[in-house]
């Protein structure tokens, strides 16, 4: 999966938060972490494949939380984009 694709995957996320009224500062982070993956030189499943979500927590943008959803995108091809009962799987 190449960044422009995870990247589309997180804001597709953001989105979803927003149509669901999800906390600004939620939707911000997708948004960043988008932008931050679309910046990089070196794509994200090579990041993850050495390094796991270690590598992809120093980025900026990218807290611990969003690095463990990015990871399972790479490594699944999903993302689950809402807690609890409004959970949607985001299939790659």
């Amino acid at each position: 999966m190449d960044n422009r694709t995870i990247a589309t995957r997180l804001l597709d996320v953001a989105h979803t938060l927003e149509r669901k009224h999800a906390g600004l500062y939620r939707v911000q982070a997708y948004r960043r972490a988008a932008q931050t993956i679309l910046g990089l030189d070196q794509p994200v499943e090579e990041l993850v494949a050495h390094d796991g979500r270690k590598t992809l927590k120093q980025l900026p943008g990218i807290g611990p939380k969003l690095s463990v959803k990015i990871e399972t995108l790479v490594r699944t091809g999903e993302i689950a984009s809402l807690k609890g009962a409004e959970k949607e799987p985001v299939t790659v």
